[in-house]
């Protein structure tokens, strides 16, 4: 999946870009967590001399197995992160001294998002990933039955 920005000879001012997100995303990332998604992600872009401010959202779903029954679960995810990207030269001598928002990057061509969308959508995932009660599959919940003291 290409969540690339490229970046080069790009104009100052406000750019928008709209990636689309699925299973193969995170099957890149040997992730065993997501096994599909559909996720839409807009990224609004204000670029400046040496700082660039990215304004994403993520909107969809993800589907991951339900930590009672294993059955596929969809858990919505709904995401808006602000950062910013410095570029090197202007400001790169106080890097260490940034603020958590900028990450600082060296000069490059183009921005990959793909590493950022995957560490937003996997954050946002809640800790313990359930069915409502009632809704986890009956046949694995009998079988629990026998297990469980």
């Amino acid at each position: 999946m290409n969540c690339r920005i490229d970046i080069k000879g790009l104009a100052n001012g406000k750019h928008h870009y709209g990636f689309h997100i699925d299973g193969a995303f995170f099957e890149a990332y040997e992730n065993d967590t997501i096994g599909d998604a559909d996720l839409s992600v807009e990224v609004d872009l204000l670029k400046e001399a040496g700082l660039m401010t990215v304004m994403m959202g993520i909107d969809g779903t993800v589907v991951v197995p339900c930590d009672r029954c294993l059955a596929d679960l969809s858990l919505p995810v709904k995401i808006g992160q602000k950062f910013s990207v410095r570029f090197g030269g202007a400001g790169m001598e106080n890097a260490e001294e940034a603020d958590d928002e900028i990450q600082v990057r060296g000069d490059g061509a183009e921005i990959d998002l793909s590493q950022v969308i995957y560490d937003y959508v996997c954050t946002a995932l809640p800790i313990r990933k359930v069915h409502e009660d009632g809704k986890c599959d009956p046949e694995m919940m009998e079988k629990m039955k026998d297990i469980i003291f």
